[in-house]
Parts: structure tokens; sequence; C-alpha cells
């Protein structure tokens, strides 16, 4: 199921990532250079008549997947990279002490979670491997499918092109699976980046295990199984909360990125 061309959706702003935009300019004006830019995807123009009805499309099917949660199910799905070496980043620490963090001599080892995150109930479904390509995409459909074996199932990630690789595409038809598309390069767009942060902060700044790589494995292990059975917490975290009154609210809110 290939990412549609979509026709013009009403109200469109004819001026889509904003955001991506001026990332990129402050970039350049640190003194990164344009093409440095161009390469890495963040100054292209976008169709943002195909943004806005991808995104409408999903507010749409998350709507339906509140309205029959027994029967529909939609999850925003999308992976996250474990390094053994810790990300630094601004800390509190005592009056006259400076934060410490260990690094390992090692080879800074990576581990791939690929995650989908249950728009009504806040579960959390993942699969992790040492690489998350093509046939890693497979398995982790396959446990996408087997989490929910009598449902609709729409799953809702990015464009990525492996997530668009005919295999996984196949996979994806043979299990029943729906896709939705998300615009590359938007990580607002996609609740479950919410948790990824939460992740980022828990676990990896400043982490101290970098020559323990089982242990900080096992950990992350542990601190996502909490999920397992869904959080309503994490809803409200990630903004996937309906109003109290019970109307349906769209995650994206306005069109303009």
């Amino acid at each position: 199921m290939e990412p549609p061309n979509a026709p013009t959706h009403a109200g469109a702003d004819p001026r889509p990532y904003l955001r991506e935009r001026a990332s990129a300019m402050l970039q350049i004006a640190d003194g990164r250079s344009a093409r440095q830019m161009a390469r890495h995807g963040l100054y292209k123009p976008r169709k943002p008549e195909t943004v806005c009805r991808w995104l409408a499309a999903i507010d749409a099917a998350l709507a339906l997947t509140r309205a029959q949660p027994e029967v529909v199910s939609l999850v925003y799905a999308d992976a996250f990279i474990l390094t053994r070496q810790p990300t630094l980043a601004a800390v509190w620490a005592a009056q006259g002490t400076e934060p410490v963090a260990r690094l390992s001599q090692r080879r800074n080892t990576r581990w791939r979670i690929s995650g989908a995150l249950d728009a009504v109930t806040g579960r959390v479904t993942t699969h992790a491997a040492a690489r998350m390509g093509v046939a890693e995409l497979g398995r982790f459909l396959r446990r996408l499918r087997a989490t929910y074996p009598d449902r609709r199932l729409i799953l809702v990630w990015d464009t990525w092109p492996v997530h668009r690789h005919p295999a996984v595409l196949a996979v994806a038809t043979e299990l029943g699976i729906e896709l939705l598309w998300l615009p590359t390069d938007a990580p607002w767009t996609n609740p479950i980046e919410k948790l990824w942060r939460w992740v980022k902060q828990a676990m990896l700044h400043h982490h101290r295990q970098a020559d323990q790589w089982e242990a900080l494995r096992d950990q992350m292990a542990a601190f996502l199984d909490q999920f397992a059975d869904g959080s309503v917490a994490l809803l409200r975290d990630v903004g996937l909360l309906p109003e109290l009154d019970g109307a349906v609210t769209a995650v994206h809110g306005p069109t303009t990125l």
C-alpha cells in the first residue's frame, strides 16, 4: 500500500513545515551550509495538500477507534535507538559539584527498538534487534498482529523508505494491517515520539552502564514493559486523551505545520 497522492485538503495552508524550515535556517545561520541542510532533507519543499490529507485521515481513523474501541485499534509506531554510550544533557547537580558521564572504551553499540503505542489504551508493543531492516520490521508487524488478533488494526508511521519497502508492505497486506502515513522529519506529528523523549531522558542521559550493556538493555526492556497492559497516564503525557466531555479531539490540531 503506497502512500496516497492526495487531493487538496480543504483549508490547507500553503506554508507547510514552518518549524522544519525555521530550524534549517537557524542551523545555516549557525554555520552549517545550505547544501548540507538540503542533503539531510531539512530544507526541501513539501506538498501541503498531501500532508493535510494524511493528517486528516489519521484523525478520522482515531475518531473511529475511540467510537468503536472493541472493534478497531489504532497504533502509532516509530523506532528508538538505545546506545551504549550515555547522551549528554544539562542536568541538576549539588552546588560545587559537576555531573559525570562515564563513557566506555568499547564501541558505541546500538540496539534498535520498534514500538507501537495504542491510541486508546496506552499499551506499548515493542520488538528489538541489533538492526531494524526489512526482515525485522516484518517480525514487528507479526508481533503487532498477534497482540491484536481479532481486530481491525490501523498502523500509523512515517514514510521512512524501509516502511515502504515492497516486502514490508506485503507483510502488512498479508496480516490485514492498514497503513496510514506521517511525513518524515516531522516528529511532532507522532505521539510516540514523546514517549521516546521520556525514555531518552530517563534511560540515556548520563547513565553509568556503558560497560554493562546487557544490564542496560534489560533496564530498557523493564522500563517499556510497564506499559505492556496500557497506561492512561502515558496517554495523557503524549496528548492522546480526549476531552473530558467525551468529545473526540484531533491529535494534530491545525493542519499548519
